[in-house]
């Protein structure tokens, strides 16, 4: 499942991420199951979960996420949009990354939160 700004971005989000982060329902410790489909994709291993495939596109796994429920619970509540030539990605819903980043709270979490504030409220008022 694809979540962080990269999945604020596919949602609109008018902001610039250097990586896409993808939430693998794993232990960390099998980290390496994600790495070596990126390696056999032509992907070259940066660190233990970040890949960066030929067309420059940055990959980093996570095995969790902070602030927020259970894999199994985020992934039944997740959006289903195109990306990257799929049709049906799960992506985190924006209340759901907007949780997690009030948690963290890092400079960058904060300055994103004005962000997706502003992108929640302009699809409540479309839906509205």
């Amino acid at each position: 499942m694809i979540v962080g700004m990269s999945a604020a971005v596919i949602q609109g989000a008018p902001v610039v991420t250097f990586d896409t982060d993808i939430w693998l329902d794993l232990p960390a410790r099998d980290y390496m199951r994600g790495a070596d489909l990126c390696l056999k994709l032509g992907a070259t291993m940066r660190a233990n979960t970040v890949f960066i495939f030929p067309d420059d596109l940055m990959v980093n796994f996570l095995y969790a996420v902070t602030g927020l429920k259970s894999f199994a619970a985020e992934y039944r509540h997740a959006r289903r949009l195109a990306w990257l030539g799929f049709r049906r990605v799960p992506i985190l819903a924006l209340q759901r990354i907007y949780r997690s980043k009030s948690v963290i709270r890092r400079p960058k979490d904060i300055a994103h939160m004005d962000v997706l504030k502003q992108l929640m409220a302009c699809e409540k008022r479309i839906k509205g």
